[in-house]
């Protein structure tokens, strides 16, 4: 009777790591899916980065095309 004993707690310990196993799959998969969503503000956070280097780039252009005209004033 011992053996079946020792076998019906190994049984109950591999359901019990099995269970615990599952729990950290479906953990890590929730994990796994709030980092992918993440993916999407990234790429917004990084297109407003280029928009506003682009409108950055244009300011310069147009202080730089002022400060000419104030310069030439001057003279």
């Amino acid at each position: 009777m011992d053996i079946f004993v020792a076998l019906e707690e190994r049984v109950e310990k591999l359901i019990t790591g099995y269970k615990e196993l599952q729990a950290r799959i479906a953990a890590l998969e929730e994990e796994n899916r709030k980092l992918h969503s993440g993916d999407e503000a990234t790429a917004h956070f990084t297109d407003r980065i280029v928009q506003l280097e682009a409108e950055r780039s244009e300011i310069r252009a147009r202080l730089e095309k002022l400060l000419k005209n104030v310069a030439a004033l001057e003279l």
